[in-house]
């Protein structure tokens, strides 16, 4: 069974201009669910007597509950854009998801498969009560695949990544 604390999702808190990114982990968050989103198109083909469902692709988000700590760096990462109700291209961050129970090599040189690009932040609701502030990540465009070195300690990593080394079409 894969453990929760093996996929890490990661924000660039870096800010507009900067040459590196700044990867902050999302940490005191109570779940990670990768909502796939599958868009399907019926086709009716003249050999088949009932349409077939094919699948034309994926529009993957993730909706995050976080908990609203002072001080904790992924909360500091996502207040400034709640408070401020960004919109339009401030309302959207880099994003980092390492898969880091699926690596290939051991030590400094482990490699784990991630997925990097551009999300819109949409924010749900600020829960006082169970002081939760509740977010939307929509990955936009293309999920580049690829894979990520990870250096530090867990949990807190400092992820490096590398686009195209992972598999797909584009690696094809």
């Amino acid at each position: 069974m894969i453990k929760k604390h093996l996929i890490g999702l990661f924000l660039n808190t870096a800010g507009k201009g900067a040459t590196e990114p700044a990867w902050t982990r999302i940490k005191k968050s109570t779940e990670l669910t990768i909502a796939m989103d599958a868009e399907t198109e019926d086709v009716d083909y003249i050999a088949d007597e009932s349409p077939t469902t094919e699948l034309k692709q994926y529009k993957p988000s993730i909706e995050q509950p976080l908990k609203m700590i002072k001080g904790e760096p992924d909360f500091e990462a996502i207040w400034p854009k709640f408070y401020e109700l960004a919109t339009g291209q401030d309302a959207k961050m880099d994003y980092l998801v390492v898969f880091i129970f699926d690596k290939t090599g051991t030590g400094d040189a482990a490699e784990y498969k991630a997925w990097n690009g551009e999300a819109l932040v949409t924010f749900n609701e600020l829960n006082a009560v169970d002081s939760e502030l509740s977010f939307t990540l929509a990955f936009g465009g293309t999920v580049r695949r690829g894979t990520c070195k990870l250096a530090g300690t867990a949990p807190d990593y400092k992820p490096t990544f590398t686009e195209g080394t992972g598999t797909g079409p584009e690696q094809e």
